[in-house]
């Protein structure tokens, strides 16, 4: 059996193709994709949120870019809750935050609104959570419980909105992807990863 002579250029040339293509995963491999999320510590995200979020539902802050910022999700849920306990849910395709309120947590039926909105903001997905009606405290704490879809990693951090400093504050820390985030008085709050 006879070869042809195109035989031979075709060995050269799926050889050279194959050395193009391990130099680009090897120089992609080291190079910093600016898509990947980075880690980000929580003092920069207090320090981003301090800066862009501000108080009055919320108001941006000054220079404050919605292109970096967009809104992805955006929801209100409202319920009548008794002293019984209760338990509220947002969901949001695989991703839900559970709301759930103790038993004799309130003394009398009180009517709770909850503001859901999801941001992308620089360092990941970040949860504002605005409760009312605003101040309303709990004989028992209000657990917020979002799921491993809201926090992917291996830790959340829970911010509260101190409107007396008009400043961002870390509430909780909590090193499991599904945790437990302990809320004494509705207020606004931030779930970030």
């Amino acid at each position: 059996m006879r070869r042809s002579p195109r035989h031979l250029l075709y060995v050269p040339a799926l050889l050279a193709l194959l050395v193009i293509s391990l130099s680009l995963v090897v120089i992609t491999g080291c190079t910093t994709n600016s898509i990947a999320p980075t880690t980000v510590s929580t003092q920069d995200k207090l320090d981003w949120l301090n800066e862009t979020m501000i108080d009055d539902q919320p108001q941006r802050g000054a220079g404050f870019n919605v292109i970096d910022c967009p809104i992805l999700f955006d929801t209100t849920l409202v319920k009548e809750v008794s002293p019984y306990g209760s338990q509220i849910d947002m969901v949001n395709g695989a991703e839900k935050i559970g709301f759930s309120l103790p038993y004799a947590a309130v003394k009398s039926p009180i009517t709770l609104t909850i503001r859901v909105t999801k941001y992308q903001a620089p360092f990941g997905k970040f949860w504002m959570l605005e409760c009312g009606p605003d101040g309303t405290k709990f004989k028992y704490p209000l657990y917020v419980q979002p799921n491993s879809h809201v926090t992917s990693t291996s830790s959340s951090v829970l911010f509260y909105f101190n409107p007396d400093s008009e400043l961002w504050e870390v509430q909780q820390i909590e090193a499991e992807a599904s945790p437990q985030l302990a809320i004494e008085h509705f207020s606004k709050y931030g779930i970030s990863e």
